[in-house]
């Protein structure tokens, strides 16, 4: 597909049914080969063949199969096709008051035959061609109070917000492993960038017994031939038709709840080797999808051989909303070009499946006409011509120099929500915090603030090398004191995911360095309610650190800092509300009455380094970039830590810490993801509160929902310099208990189960078990318990917005 065909020219033309009316998506193919393509959404086709006399089929579900003999001499060929309409009948069965549907013998067969089909292949390649168009067909004028400008995003007159083509050679190979090669892309309005089509999302399989749509639904969605579809699913026998010497069954597939994970539809199927025929199957919102309406699958098989049928065409319709915008999408992949018996002996099914060629982005228009199987319908071409033509004047320097100065004006309301500037030709911004927005409060500082600012500069939209420069100013206005630090990122390699980070200076940071409580909870906890819960301690410092990827699923990090150390106290009691039975406690957590710190100034030199093995990793390899994908297997962390006592510095300890980590899907009861982990410190001959292992306690209403996040432990309380063992679950069922009941069900709320434990040579047993919902994957509300060496502890409440932990 890379170079154009010689004495070659196209068969195209305009297909429609008895009524003269578009049939779009029809399928158009060579008979008895997998060389084809499909109509567009306005029944055009337009398929290139080598010069030779050839037999067409044209086909499409629910009209007569039509084949016509057409010879291609250098010249292009038109060729309109009108389908009629096909007479499904009716099969002949005793019918009495209790019979059972024919669908459901039908079905039974089709079951049987599933496992079969599903692994019938073992070795495959094609080619795929896969179309993405996304339109945004209204909008609001306003969005949280800002004006909504979306001329630089979509074009007003085709309303395509995103259009995008890409060619690939796709190789697979049983059980599950698939090798994909992007050769061509092609991205509306953005020449320089590829495609982020892939194949493989376009490849659905019914033949599964759970239908997985990557991140559409919470839980996947059951097949009507799955295992147990009879407990989902009734289906009734519309009729039969014959078509190119196949017997099809046309089967209504009606679910028997509306909510439960499941399609409706219909699905074809083929007499006497109950094969999959066609499917034209939708799911809705009751099917937990957020913001999606409806997402419509269709799908149509074309035979291999006497014995194989592979799938062909794949069309995904959706449409969508929220917040006030509207829209809608169509993906299309076409797959042809089957080889059963491909040269696999230079592939290595090694973890890539997917590479990008750096040239995908080069080909011109001419190449497009040559290998676009399936014609652009006329917005699609608008689109291409609209964005492309004004793209020089969009990219040139007097344009982006006049949006920068438009958007770079400073406004009053800088002053709350912070400022940006941007130079857009030199890919470079610049970002300056509010530090009103960054007010808080903590006993030590008092009322503080911070002035931080970002620098970025991105060296170009293919290569996504980059460098962050972080100044952060901060004040407390009772301790009247300044501190400051500037940070220095650099990825420069983004292949390896190789990154320098370079940060010093003077800085308060709390004791745990995961920082287990924000400083807005705590100012609101310490001028609401004498909850001082945030510990810190000052320090001098310089931090250099260097992270990279040895080979595909091993990562090493290695970094060190060396440190001057000091206790602070607190300087201010300040409160909004005075709770006289209770006063601030300490900024030392073991000694809460007492103001003395317990540790002295000190210097810390410290070494670490972490390795993460990830066996099996998937990725994608793209031209700016790798983007890992995950794995089947789970993570092994190790990491060690050294407190080195040389150049001054006074801590001297070894830790060892060893940690396994992962996500696992188990089908129509959600997603299982756990952390273990076990450490030690081999020696302890010198070191301070701030070297312990400290765990992510929490004792406020609120939380970030972290994985290893405990949900009411002590911040402090079981610090540690001994053995200790780390246990952390979640269960998230993906509403399958809440979505059974009525009213609750339109929440579309996410049950949560979770428990965590922690053993160390402080605590011997400490449990806790929550129940909670979630929303969006995002908001999380919970109710939990705990146990500490077999003593129950009370029930508390959590709220908040859940972040991402993979540390």
């Amino acid at each position: 597909m890379e170079s154009f065909q010689v004495d070659a020219a196209r068969l195209y033309g305009h297909i429609t049914d008895e009524n003269n009316q578009s049939l779009p998506y029809a399928i158009v193919y060579v008979s008895g080969t997998s060389n084809g393509t499909t109509a567009n959404s306005e029944g055009l086709y337009s398929i290139e063949l080598p010069n030779g006399s050839y037999e067409i089929s044209f086909r499409m579900i629910g009209f007569v199969l039509k084949k016509k003999q057409v010879t291609i001499n250098n010249d292009s060929v038109k060729l309109d096709i009108q389908l009629m309409s096909e007479s499904v009948k009716l099969k002949e069965v005793l019918i009495s008051v209790d019979a059972e549907d024919p669908a459901y013998a039908i079905i039974r067969a089709a079951q049987k035959k599933r496992k079969y089909y599903r692994n019938q292949v073992k070795l495959y390649s094609s080619n795929a061609y896969v179309k993405s168009t996304q339109r945004l067909t209204s909008y609001p004028k306003k969005f949280f109070g800002q004006d909504v400008n979306i001329t630089e995003v979509i074009d007003t007159t085709t309303k395509i917000f995103y259009l995008s083509e890409s060619v690939s050679e796709l190789f697979y190979h049983e059980p599950d492993k698939y090798k994909e090669k992007m050769i061509s892309s092609k991205v509306s309005g953005s020449p320089r960038t590829y495609s982020f089509n892939q194949a493989t999302n376009v490849l659905i399989s019914f033949y599964t017994n759970l239908v997985e749509i990557t991140g559409l639904t919470p839980r996947g969605i059951v097949s009507p031939i799955a295992a147990n579809s009879m407990f989902y699913y009734k289906f009734r026998l519309e009729g039969t038709f014959l078509e190119n010497g196949v017997m099809v069954n046309k089967i209504s597939v009606i679910p028997k709840r509306n909510t439960d994970p499941v399609f409706r539809g219909t699905i074809y199927i083929a007499e006497d080797t109950w094969r999959i025929y066609s499917v034209d199957l939708l799911i809705t919102k009751e099917q937990q999808m957020e913001f999606v309406d409806t997402f419509r699958i269709k799908q149509n098989f074309i035979r291999i051989n006497d014995e194989t049928w592979m799938p062909f065409s794949h069309q995904f319709n959706y449409s969508f909303g929220g917040f006030g915008f509207r829209g809608d999408g169509v993906v299309l992949g076409v797959f042809n070009d089957y080889n059963l018996k491909p040269d696999v002996a230079s592939l290595s099914f090694n973890g890539e499946v997917m590479k990008v060629d750096a040239s995908a982005n080069k080909k011109d228009s001419s190449y497009w006409n040559s290998v676009r199987p399936v014609p652009l319908t006329n917005i699609e071409a608008v689109d291409y011509h609209r964005r492309d033509s004004s793209l020089i004047i969009r990219e040139s320097k007097a344009y982006l120099d006049s949006i920068d100065r438009k958007s770079n004006k400073f406004k009053p309301i800088a002053l709350l929500s912070g400022y940006s500037w941007e130079n857009s030709f030199k890919h470079l911004t610049f970002e300056i915090a509010s530090p009103i927005e960054k007010i808080s409060f903590n006993t030590v500082e008092g009322w503080n603030t911070s002035l931080e600012a970002t620098i970025n500069n991105n060296f170009g939209k293919e290569d996504r090398r980059d460098y962050t420069i972080s100044p952060s100013l901060r004040y407390g206005f009772s301790n009247t004191h300044f501190n400051g630090h500037i940070a220095f990122r650099y990825r420069y390699n983004t292949q390896r995911l190789s990154t320098i980070v370079l940060d010093g200076g003077t800085d308060l940071v709390q004791i745990n360095n995961n920082k287990p409580i924000s400083e807005l909870v705590n100012s609101l906890y310490s001028f609401l309610a004498e909850k001082n819960y945030m510990k810190v301690y000052e320090k001098q410092y310089f931090y250099a650190s260097h992270s990279t990827e040895l080979f595909n699923g091993v990562s090493i990090k290695i970094g060190a800092e060396y440190a001057h150390r000091n206790s602070v106290a607190n300087s201010s009691d300040y409160k909004f509300v005075d709770n006289d039975s209770r006063d601030y406690t300490s900024n030392d957590p073991y000694n809460p009455s007492t103001d003395e710190f317990r540790f002295p100034s000190h210097n810390a030199f410290i070494a670490e380094a972490n390795l993460a093995i990830r066996p099996g990793q998937e990725y994608i390899d793209r031209p700016e970039g790798k983007y890992i994908i995950g794995s089947k297997l789970p993570i092994i962390r190790l990491s060690y830590k050294k407190g080195l006592n040389f150049v001054g510095s006074n801590i001297d300890y070894d830790m060892v810490q060893i940690g396994i980590d992962d996500e696992m899907r188990f089908g129509l009861l959600g997603r299982f993801k756990y952390k273990l982990v076990y450490g030690d410190f081999l020696s302890d001959k010198s070191f301070y509160i701030p070297d312990l292992k400290h765990f992510n306690g929490n004792k406020t209403w609120f939380s970030d929902f972290r994985l290893n996040d405990f949900k009411n432990l002590d911040y402090y309380e079981y610090s540690t310099s001994g053995p200790y063992i780390e246990v952390h679950a979640e269960e998230n069922f993906g509403g399958f208990l809440l979505n059974k009941i009525p009213i609750i069900r339109k929440l579309k709320l996410q049950e949560i189960a979770s428990v965590h434990y922690l053993h160390t040579d402080i605590v011997d047993q400490y449990f806790e078990f929550s129940l909670g919902v979630e929303k969006l994957g995002l908001l999380r509300a919970e109710i939990f318990t705990s146990l500490t060496n077999g003593n129950k502890g009370t029930i508390g409440f959590l709220l908040g917005i859940k972040k991402t932990f993979r540390n």
